[in-house]
């Protein structure tokens, strides 16, 4: 009894039919292998992408101190060109703005009415892009508190991201010490062969959303720059050829026109911008041109003196000289410190500038001329030998404005690290696509993969080789 039931386990193991393994197994498993293998390297491949692009795309760190960081407004000290993926203004507004700037730095052949915006209480930059290509400082203009922008016949709010229209049509020339009036020149005519005339000159008054004063030009263009609203916005001031005409709001006529009471003549000088009225509102300051054997650029030998005249008979006002400004292809005043500084921006010109001659007729604008490389923000006190540089702008960056208020008040602030904002829409929608298409990517790899397995083993032949023996 106890041999056969010793033995029977024996006897039931040998009746069991042989294990066969099935034809291929050992191919497919290591076919199996591969496949896992692709798998996980074609994610580790997407998640190494995803990395790198949002390294890529994180905000720059520019290697300045970040305690610098401040809320204190002020003109910055240092300035850099915002990169494509900066945020627009109607996305993320940025603040009342210290500068507006431009350059080829700031735009490209796919960007050509891009400008920079740049915070006046920390380094917020956003982009600005008006319907129509403007140059910063002179057809696009920021107001004197950095709130607005005013640009192709829009003014945008800073502090909001909306623009409104600007309430009539023409293009800019000065904003009023205040704010809440706008010089502006009607769109000017054409006459052949190279002939342009504006209609009108006019004050409007935001308030009002009404013109309170027009002057009637016709036969002679005025490019932008070439204004500057008084201190308690009665007076205009405007360079018509080449004399300067004085014109009050309280001698506007029913129909709200008015001849100037008062022509200065330049003698080939210049109306030196928005800044141009003293602070006291009884002179006006004109820049007479010469040229200069020392001059900086000796390829360019352009030299500017500073000049106050009074409204009520023209003459100078007497005092020690301001410095000249040599080998500056413009100066435009900011503003007034007192009556015996100036701030002011000066165009920088290039070694492949041209003195050209004072223009009134065919010249694109008499300030922001071809060549300028560069822009300086200078003090120009009397008695002084030479201007003094407050600020300049780097390489790349030839177009510049600054708030008024911050640049006679002196608020300066140290740069800390730049801000460009959230991503714009269409670098996310960009990098959904870019997403997209790794993972379609992978997709085919891994269809690719399996059949080119199938191709290469055969099918497996289900059927069971063994065969159970019979009792």
């Amino acid at each position: 009894m106890t041999s056969r039931l010793s033995e029977a386990p024996h006897d039931l193991a040998d009746g069991v039919p042989a294990a066969a393994v099935p034809e291929g197994s050992f191919d497919r498993a290591r076919a199996r292998h591969r496949r896992r293998r692709a798998a996980v390297a074609g994610t580790i491949a997407v998640g190494v992408l995803l990395l790198g692009t949002g390294y890529a795309l994180r905000p720059t760190a520019v290697p300045w101190s970040a305690a610098a960081d401040s809320t204190a407004p002020g003109l910055p000290t240092r300035l850099v060109d915002p990169p494509l993926r900066t945020a627009t203004v109607a996305e993320s507004a940025p603040g009342a703005a210290a500068m507006l700037f431009g350059g080829p730095m700031v735009r490209d052949g796919w960007n050509e009415n891009r400008m920079g915006v740049l915070a006046a209480d920390a380094d917020r930059y956003r982009a600005l892009a008006p319907s129509e290509r403007q140059t910063a400082g002179f057809g696009a203009l920021l107001s004197p508190d950095g709130r607005y922008v005013w640009a192709g016949g829009s003014l945008y709010d800073l502090t909001s991201g909306r623009s409104t229209p600007a309430g009539m049509d023409g293009y800019p020339l000065a904003f009023a010490p205040d704010g809440k009036r706008l010089a502006y020149a009607e769109p000017d005519t054409f006459t052949p062969p190279n002939t342009y005339a504006t209609p009108y000159v006019g004050l409007y008054d935001r308030e009002r959303r009404a013109d309170v004063l027009r002057v009637r030009v016709d036969t002679a263009w005025v490019p932008p720059g070439q204004a500057a609203v008084s201190p308690d916005g009665a007076e205009l001031a405007v360079q018509v050829r080449d004399e300067v005409w004085l014109t009050r709001v309280a001698d506007a006529d029913s129909d709200g026109t008015a001849d100037p009471y008062r022509r200065l003549p330049l003698n080939g000088g210049r109306l030196p911008g928005a800044g141009s009225w003293l602070p006291d509102g009884r002179a006006v300051a004109t820049l007479t041109r010469s040229t200069c054997t020392d001059c900086p650029i000796p390829s360019y030998p352009r030299s500017w003196r500073l000049e106050t005249r009074t409204v009520a008979d023209g003459t100078v006002v007497p005092g020690s000289a301001f410095p000249d400004v040599r080998s500056a292809s413009y100066v435009h005043l900011v503003g007034w410190r007192s009556a015996d500084e100036a701030v002011a921006l000066v165009g920088v010109p290039g070694p492949t500038a041209v003195d050209r001659p004072q223009t009134h007729d065919i010249a694109s604008s008499p300030y922001q001329e071809d060549g300028t490389v560069a822009v300086h923000l200078v003090l120009l006190r009397r008695g002084a030998a030479t201007p003094e540089v407050l600020f300049r702008t780097p390489a790349g960056i030839t177009e510049l404005t600054v708030a008024a208020s911050l640049a006679v008040d002196g608020a300066v602030r140290e740069s800390g690290r730049p801000d460009f904002g959230p991503a714009p829409l269409w670098l996310v929608a960009a990098g959904a696509v870019l997403v997209a298409i790794v993972g379609a990517t992978g997709q085919f790899l891994l269809r690719y993969l399996r059949r080119r397995r199938h191709r290469a083993v055969p099918a497996l032949d289900r059927t069971s080789t063994g065969r159970r023996p019979g009792r």
